[in-house]
């Protein structure tokens, strides 16, 4: 029985992943790019290195301002890594919003960018595939958090103790099929428990589709930890001052962002706090200020809000591993790659030793395939739309090395798909004869 068992649920992975595999790989491939994506535009993208030192945000606001007088500074953000320029959004006359780089020390303007790059490309694909409109591209990506979940589970029922030890040992490879076996093993059993934590909170982020988390509930009463100088009028440096002081009403608060609201004389900070702060959004936190008067607007603590509140502001620095800085991007950048290479020596096992009545009919096959290759015809024309969004002759145009990037990426995403889904034909057309 318990051998039965086991070659029952051996059968519904290999059938299951025939089927949600090749799916499952394109968003798990795109995913991993899109994790390292701000790391790519700033390795290919001069405008984007700046000096290392502590952030001026006066500086950069007043720089800014006399150069571009006509646009409207909407938001700052210190730089994401040391070596890495300041990052705004600004409005141009026309309403039009564009990014601008910014030495974080001196405040001088680098340059002013159009907001399509490899970052908005990455992301936007594995987050949505281009689909539009509303949440239903959200929808069909968080679904696939579903299968790759079962997945896990029927490959760890299949594995067993064995798992602990497939983590360290590699089995002779004595002809191509053990190869492919050996290496999705292998591959699979070092990032199932990377998988599990993604396909939880993809499907958290379909939850979310349904389920909007609560607005902020912001704390108006003044703190005791509040303490304005006197002489607010005559500081030079505001947005420096009024950093530093919100650093007092949120302990440990260290300011990531700022947004501006000209219209309401309001000046927001965003930031994290240290030990389990370090796991949510860098927005998880608030302090606002009436920038002419200083005197405390609000704050808003992410701990004293509603649990939903709490998953929704954890899940997406897990999901893209920004929770830890650089060294955890990188180590979620390479589990994904793993990932999704163990996907696809799964497949590729699919067609070399698993005996093909355990595959699905080829009708089930074809419009499998038939559905993915919509999806991405489909994801083509929905990028073509973003991107002519911000290819117009009144914004900047993108970078070349952009196009480069993606088109490298879509040459090796689609070269793999083929061969992959011709080597699928080719064994349901045996199994037909």
């Amino acid at each position: 029985m318990k051998r039965l068992s086991k070659s029952l649920f051996f059968r519904l992975h290999a059938w299951a992943g025939i089927l949600f595999g090749p799916m499952l790989y394109v968003i798990c491939l795109s995913g991993s790019f899109a994790v390292i994506s701000n790391e790519i535009d700033w390795l290919l993208n001069d405008n984007r290195k700046s000096q290392t030192g502590e952030m001026n945000w006066d500086l950069v606001y007043e720089k800014f301002n006399e150069s571009h007088p006509n646009y409207e500074l909407t938001s700052v953000r210190a730089p994401r890594h040391k070596g890495f320029a300041a990052y705004s959004s600004a409005k141009t006359e026309n309403g039009k919003t564009v990014k601008v780089f910014s030495n974080p020390v001196s405040g001088e303007v680098q340059s002013i960018e159009s907001f399509w790059n490899v970052q908005r490309f990455f992301r936007s694909f594995h987050r949505r595939f281009f689909i539009t409109p509303g949440p239903i591209g959200i929808l069909l990506v968080s679904l696939y958090g579903i299968p790759l979940l079962i997945l896990i589970i029927l490959g760890v029922r299949v594995q067993g103790v064995k798992i602990i030890k497939l983590l360290y040992s590699l089995r002779g490879n004595k002809n191509k099929k053990k190869l492919w076996s050996n290496s999705h093993l292998l591959l699979s059993n070092w990032s199932w428990v990377f998988a599990a934590i993604i396909a939880l909170t993809g499907i958290y982020y379909c939850f979310e589709v349904f389920k909007k988390p609560p607005s902020t509930k912001v704390d108006k009463s003044l703190n005791s930890n509040y303490r304005k100088s006197n002489n607010y009028d005559q500081i030079d440096n505001k947005i420096n001052y009024l950093s530093r002081l919100s650093t007092g009403i949120i302990n440990g608060f260290k300011v990531s962002s700022i947004g501006l609201d000209n219209k309401n004389d309001l000046i927001t900070f965003y930031g994290k706090t240290p030990g389990s702060g370090i796991f949510f959004r860098p927005r998880g936190n608030i302090v606002a200020f009436k920038l002419s008067t200083g005197d405390l607007a609000w704050r808003y603590k992410i701990i004293d809000t509603t649990n939903h509140k709490i998953i929704s502001d954890i899940a997406d620095p897990i999901h893209f591993g920004v929770w830890g800085g650089l060294s955890t991007q990188i180590i979620w950048f390479i589990l994904g790659l793993i990932l999704s290479f163990a996907i696809m020596a799964g497949l590729i096992l699919a067609t070399k030793r698993i005996p093909t009545k355990y595959h699905p009919s080829k009708f089930t096959f074809t419009c499998s395939v038939i559905f993915f290759a919509l999806v991405l015809f489909y994801s083509v024309y929905g990028g073509y739309i973003e991107y002519a969004r911000y290819v117009r002759s009144d914004l900047p145009e993108p970078r070349m090395y952009v196009l480069v990037v993606i088109c490298l990426f879509a040459v090796f995403l689609i070269l793999g798909l083929f061969v992959l889904i011709k080597s699928f034909y080719s064994v349901l057309n045996k199994k037909i004869k």
